[in-house]
C-alpha cells in the first residue's frame, strides 16, 4: 500500500468516523478539560443551539458541573494505559435559556498532544425519570393497597369479634334497666356501659367503613335535603364558637346509603371543627358538578369525566401541608394529641365513598385552611323519581299473631346465644338453642323444624348458609334470618350469602332482634 493510499484510507475512516459522531442519538462533546472543542448535532438540540458556534470554545463548566473529569484526570495521571472508560455519572445539563435537564453523563479519558481530555456521551434520561417515578408510584399505589385490604381485613374480622361482645353488653344492659329490682342509684351507670358500649360499636362500624365492610343500603337520595336533617347535630357539634354557613344548590339527586352519607358528612365537619380555631367558619357546599376532564383525586387516583352532585366541606382553620395531605386517609393516621383521636375518622369517610361509587378530593395549605370534596355520580333524568316511603315497621310488642312461635338460634358463642334466647323469650317466642349447624340438625331431627330459624353465618362446622341450604331442601318455605357482625357486602364477598338473604347487623338491640324476627314470620305469611 502506497502511502498516498493510506492516507486516504486514513481520512475515509476519520470521516466515518465523524459521520458516525455527528449521527449518534446521544448528545457528544469534546473537551480539554476547559473549554469544549467539538459538539455533534444531538448536543446542540439538547443545548438549544442551532449553531456549534454556540457550544465550540464555550468552558464545560457552562453545560456541566465536572466532578466526573477530575477523576478522569486522577485516572489518567496515575495509569500508563490509555482511554478507560468511566461508570456514568448522574448530572444536570444547563441549557443556553437556562433551563435544566437532567442527564447520564459517560466519559472516556484520552491524551491529546500530553493533555488530559474527554469525550463526553450525554443521555438525556427526562423521559426514563418520569418512567421510573411513574413505576415507583405505581409500586407505592400497590403497596398501599395491599396494606389497606389488609388492615380491611384484620378491621372486618376485629370488628366481627367485637360486635359479638357489644351485642352481650347492649342486651345485658337493656335486660337491667328493665329489672324493676335494680336499685335506682344504679340506673345511672347501667346507662354508662350501654352509652360506652354504644361507643365502642361506633368504632367497629368506622373499622367496617374504612374496610369498606360497612352495611350498605343505597338509595335514591337528595343531598340538599340530607344536609337539613342532620344540620342540628352539626350544628350542635360545631357549638356556638364556630358558625356553620350552608349553600344548598340545586344538586341531582344520587344513589347512595343515606346513613352512610351522614357518617361522612360528621366525620369531615368533626375533622374540620377540630382544625379550626374558635371564631373560624365551617361551610357545607352543595352543588352540581361537571368535570369535562379526568382529575387526580386522592393517592393519585383519578376521578373520571362525567355529571356530578358534590358535597363540599370548607373550614378557616390550620390547613395541612402536601405530607400531612398524602397521608389524611390511612387508618389511624392522625395529628391530635394522644387520646383525642383514633385516626378512623378520614379512613372512614374514605372508605364510604369509595364504597358508594364516588371520589374524595382535598385541597389545602398550611394556614389556608382545607376544603373537602366529595363527588358522587349523578342519577340520570330517567331514574330521578321520588323514592317510595319504607314500609311502616310493626310497634314492638305488636308480635300477637307470632306469640309462641318457635325461633331456634343457631350461634357458636354461648354468651351470646344465652341473651339472644332469654330476649326473644321476653319478646314472647318459644326458643331452641344450637351451638352450630350440625347441632341445629340433630335438634330438628328430634323435634321438627322450627317457625324461624335465626342463625349466625359463620361458625365451625355447619355454618349458617350450608345449614340454610340443607334446611331449605326438606322444607322450602322455612324462613331463615341470618346475624353477623360482618356487613353483606363482606359475606357475599366472601361466598357465604347471597346479598337478598336477611341479615340482622351485630351488635343489635332486643327490641331490634324481636322486629326483626316478626317482620320475618310476617313476611312469609304476607307471601
Amino acid at each position: 500500500m502506497t502511502g498516498d493510499e493510506g492516507s486516504r484510507e486514513a481520512w475515509e475512516r476519520d470521516e466515518r468516523a465523524r459521520h458516525l459522531v455527528e449521527l449518534a442519538p446521544d448528545a457528544i462533546l469534546l473537551h480539554d478539560g476547559e473549554r469544549i472543542v467539538l459538539a455533534n448535532a444531538a448536543a446542540l438540540r439538547l443545548a438549544g443551539a442551532t449553531h456549534r458556534a454556540e457550544l465550540v470554545g464555550l468552558p464545560i463548566d457552562c453545560f456541566l458541573d465536572p466532578p466526573h473529569f477530575k477523576a478522569i484526570q486522577a485516572q489518567l495521571t496515575d495509569a500508563d494505559s490509555g482511554a478507560e472508560l468511566a461508570a456514568p455519572v448522574r448530572d444536570t445539563f444547563r441549557r443556553l435559556d437556562g433551563s435544566e435537564v437532567p442527564v447520564e453523563v459517560r466519559a472516556v479519558a484520552f491524551m491529546d498532544h500530553g493533555r488530559p481530555s474527554a469525550h463526553l456521551v450525554i443521555r438525556d434520561i427526562t423521559e426514563r425519570l418520569a418512567a421510573e417515578q411513574t413505576a415507583r408510584r405505581m409500586e407505592e399505589r400497590l403497596q398501599l393497597a395491599q396494606r389497606m385490604e389488609t388492615v380491611g381485613a384484620l378491621a372486618g374480622g376485629m370488628a366481627h369479634e367485637v360486635n359479638n361482645m357489644m351485642a352481650v353488653v347492649l342486651a345485658a344492659g337493656d335486660f337491667l334497666l328493665q329489672n324493676f329490682r335494680l336499685p335506682a342509684e344504679c340506673l345511672g351507670d347501667v346507662r354508662e356501659i350501654i352509652k360506652a358500649a354504644d361507643r365502642a360499636a361506633a368504632v367497629t362500624r368506622q373499622l367496617l367503613a374504612f374496610g369498606r365492610r360497612a352495611a350498605h343500603r343505597p338509595r335514591n337520595v337528595d343531598l340538599g335535603a340530607l344536609v337539613r336533617d342532620v344540620e342540628p347535630v352539626i350544628r350542635r357539634l360545631l357549638g356556638e364558637a364556630r358558625p356553620l354557613a350552608v349553600a344548598a344548590e340545586v344538586a341531582p339527586r344520587v344513589w347512595v346509603d343515606p346513613g352512610q352519607l351522614e357518617q361522612v358528612l360528621v366525620n369531615l365537619i368533626l375533622n374540620a371543627r377540630d382544625a379550626t380555631p374558635p371564631g373560624g367558619t365551617v361551610s357545607i357546599i352543595i352543588a352540581e358538578a361537571t368535570l369535562p376532564d379526568t382529575a387526580a383525586g386522592v393517592q393519585d387516583t383519578v376521578v373520571p369525566t362525567g355529571r356530578y352532585a358534590a358535597l363540599i366541606v370548607r373550614d378557616t382553620g390550620t390547613g395541612m401541608d402536601a405530607a400531612t395531605q398524602a397521608r389524611i386517609f390511612e387508618p389511624f393516621f392522625t395529628t391530635k394529641p394522644v387520646g383525642e383521636g383514633t385516626g378512623l375518622g378520614l379512613a372512614a369517610a374514605h372508605g364510604i365513598v369509595t364504597q358508594n361509587n364516588g371520589h374524595i378530593m382535598v385541597a389545602s395549605a398550611p394556614g389556608q385552611g382545607a376544603t373537602f370534596t366529595v363527588y358522587l355520580p349523578a342519577l340520570p333524568a330517567a331514574d330521578v323519581v321520588e323514592p317510595a316511603q319504607d314500609r311502616a315497621p310493626p310497634a314492638f310488642g305488636a308480635d300477637a299473631a307470632h306469640a309462641g312461635a318457635t325461633v331456634l338460634v343457631v350461634e357458636d358463642e354461648s354468651t351470646l346465644r344465652s341473651i339472644i334466647a332469654r330476649g326473644l323469650e321476653r319478646g314472647g317466642f318459644r326458643v331452641l338453642q344450637a351451638k352450630d349447624g350440625g347441632d341445629a340438625l340433630e335438634l330438628i331431627d328430634r323435634h321438627g323444624p322450627p317457625h324461624l330459624v335465626l342463625t349466625d353465618v359463620l361458625m365451625p362446622g355447619i355454618g349458617g348458609p350450608e345449614l340454610a341450604r340443607r334446611l331449605s331442601e326438606r322444607w322450602p318455605l322455612l324462613p331463615v334470618l341470618f346475624m353477623s357482625g360482618y356487613s353483606a357486602q363482606e359475606l357475599g364477598l366472601r361466598g357465604a350469602i347471597s346479598a337478598e338473604r336477611q341479615l340482622i347487623q351485630k351488635p343489635f338491640t332486643i327490641g331490634g332482634l324481636v322486629e326483626s324476627v316478626t317482620l320475618a314470620l310476617s313476611g312469609v305469611e304476607a307471601g
